[in-house]
């Protein structure tokens, strides 16, 4: 049996994970800089995120491979940059509020 058409569809599958979890999570980020408020992202999770996603890339023996660094360390490092941000937003929000109150 010929395994090399097996391996060619099996690198093409691994570019759709690569693709789309980057995606989505630079989606969140936008998102996040767009409305400039953290309401209704959590950082907690985002950060679970993260975390589970250098787990995966460690327990994933094709180190090397660029799907899988692409679709779990690349994957990680913006959904950390999504956690600063909300964190970042939150406080901001929270400067704002407490300012306006004493100006009040």
């Amino acid at each position: 049996m010929n395994d090399g058409w097996w391996q060619a569809f099996l690198d093409a599958v691994g570019w759709v994970p690569a693709i789309v979890f980057p995606a989505a999570s630079v989606l969140q980020l936008v998102a996040l800089l767009r409305a400039k408020s953290s309401a209704g992202v959590s950082w907690l999770t985002w950060s679970l995120f993260a975390f589970a996603n250098v787990c995966l890339y460690m327990t994933v023996a094709e180190w090397t491979r660029p799907q899988v660094i692409v679709s779990t360390l690349g994957t990680a490092v913006i959904q950390a940059l999504v956690v600063m941000m909300a964190l970042r937003l939150r406080a901001d929000n929270r400067a704002k509020t407490s300012g306006s109150a004493g100006s009040a």
